[in-house]
């Protein structure tokens, strides 16, 4: 019998393949193994559920940003030009992004208008997001009309969120807050705007979990 051989994959398949083998591999192996598989790492399929490290430049002794440009021997790549150039290969296709820390106001907007078709997204604590991120967070959720989940760092504007969220969001089930300050305002939003949510997730700074 004759050994079939994985670049001979029917190209669907592939992309179904590579779709789960994860950023890192996306970027830096897939791409180098042989044309197809190269050709097949393009597609916009494979970048549909992207998650990034926590911190890009903190990853053991070499970064996925020193990594990064090596490989496709770029010099002084920043993380928000990293940032866009991943979230860039989904075309819009992007449904899953879980975003690192020191995630900036210019990326979120990037996101904001790249990413119409996302339906989870995890933020990172909002210590590691400038005032100005957390501030225009309110402004973007109507961007994101299929949004069902959404991570939080914090409660802080928490409220606003919600009134975007009830606005725009009509399949929103899922809220998780990991560091949670739940005063009457936020606790009668959640409770008027959110009725049918599916799962909610509340953290408290003193280690309470509240979930349902």
């Amino acid at each position: 019998m004759e050994e079939r051989r994985w670049e001979d994959l029917e190209f669907d398949c592939l992309v179904n393949v590579l779709g789960r083998v994860g950023m890192e591999s996306l970027l830096l192996d897939v791409p180098f193994v042989c044309r197809s598989w190269h050709e097949a790492s393009r597609s916009p399929s494979c970048w549909k559920h992207l998650v990034f490290p926590q911190d890009i430049y903190l990853t053991w002794d070499v970064t996925l940003i020193d990594k990064f440009e090596d490989y496709y021997e770029i010099h002084n790549c920043s993380e928000d030009a990293f940032i866009k150039f991943v979230v860039g290969r989904s075309h819009g296709n992007c449904t899953g992004l879980s975003l690192p820390n020191d995630c900036s106001e210019e990326v979120l907007k990037y996101i904001a208008d790249k990413c119409p078709a996302l339906i989870s997204l995890s933020l990172p604590a909002d210590h590691f997001l400038s005032s100005e991120s957390l501030s225009i967070l309110p402004t973007l959720i109507g961007k994101w009309e299929h949004l069902e989940n959404l991570w939080l760092g914090s409660s802080d504007y928490l409220v606003n969120i919600i009134t975007e969220i009830t606005l725009a969001c009509s399949k929103f089930s899922g809220l998780s807050v990991s560091s949670a300050t739940i005063r009457e305002e936020e606790a009668s939003a959640i409770v008027t705007n959110l009725p049918n949510i599916k799962s909610l997730i509340l953290r408290g700074g003193h280690g309470w979990i509240w979930r349902i």
